[in-house]
């Protein structure tokens, strides 16, 4: 599903990341730990295509991405790659359907089809009755499903999630973590998950430490 190897990245003389080397397989979900400043979000960023490294190098499906040019890397990403982040990132000026429907009408499928699949993950998630919302009628919970569901709306082959429970209560957090794994058995997505919640990262099929830019 993905392989990377010796994936370096520094800024100038800061080494971020030291050769890291990560097999992630299909249908897992693996949770990566460590302090701030160890280079979690670094290595998120640059396995979700977002960012480049310096050296090493990264196959997802088979294929090199950062061998393609920039429109065919932001189609791959739209298509087979979800992102979660910490804060929701929703934009505050469309319905929860709307933002839902978003990255598949960029991706190519038209408003209706797009809507409708929205409406399908929102009654999924629980949300149905929230599609008319926009984002400050939702509660923080509400606001990460919403995101979650924007993440699976072109039923990617994989999802990345920065601190995705990070900004809520324990109610809240225990339930997107539940979300999770359902959504891995019914889906069969892939998830990496950076986290500061050890209980999370322990129930996860793999947990990896991050420290100084590597694995321990």
């Amino acid at each position: 599903m993905l392989q990377a190897t010796g994936i370096e990245k520094n800024y100038g003389e800061l080494h971020i990341l030291k050769g890291v080397d990560l097999q992630i397989s299909a249908a897992e979900i693996i949770s990566i730990v460590g302090s701030s400043g160890a280079g979690k979000t670094t290595l998120l960023q640059i396995l979700g295509t977002l960012d480049k490294p310096t050296k090493g190098k990264l196959f997802i499906e088979g294929k090199n991405p950062f061998e393609l040019n920039e429109k065919a890397l932001a189609h791959f990403r739209n298509q087979r790659l979800g992102f979660v982040f910490q804060f929701h990132q929703l934009l505050p000026e469309f319905t929860a359907q709307e933002n839902i429907a978003i990255p598949a009408m960029i991706g190519g499928k038209n408003q209706t089809d797009a809507l409708k699949a929205a409406l399908h993950l929102l009654d999924r998630f629980g949300l149905a009755k929230r599609a008319q919302h926009k984002p400050e009628a939702l509660s923080g919970g509400e606001q990460q499903r919403i995101a979650v569901a924007r993440a699976l709306i072109n039923d990617p082959a994989l999802v990345f999630a920065d601190e995705p429970s990070g900004n809520l209560d324990t109610e809240n957090a225990n339930a997107l973590h539940e979300l999770f794994f359902q959504l891995r058995e019914e889906m069969k997505q892939s998830f990496v998950i950076v986290t500061h919640n050890a209980e999370f990262a322990q129930m996860a099929d793999r947990s990896l430490q991050m420290k100084d830019g590597q694995f321990v």
